[in-house]
């Protein structure tokens, strides 16, 4: 879950990696809108790192993240 300040992407990447070195992207989105985006991603069990890769922003001021939340599913 990405909870965004005002500076939102409106494109982005979420990529995840097992040893920090080595990017691999695990979803897109191509229409953000601010607020909460809640991402679904099915990656393997290796991984340990998650990142946001900015494609597009939504206003002038770069890219805002208040929070972002990673969990397990079962």
């Amino acid at each position: 879950m990405l909870r965004w300040e005002a500076a939102y992407g409106s494109a982005y990447r979420i990529e995840v990696s097992a040893d920090g070195v080595t990017w691999t992207p695990a979803a897109e989105v191509g229409a953000g809108n601010g607020g909460v985006d809640e991402v679904w991603i099915d990656s393997p069990n290796s991984t340990r790192f998650v990142r946001m890769q900015g494609v597009r922003r939504a206003t002038r001021y770069g890219y805002s993240l208040w929070e972002v939340e990673v969990h397990r599913t079962a």
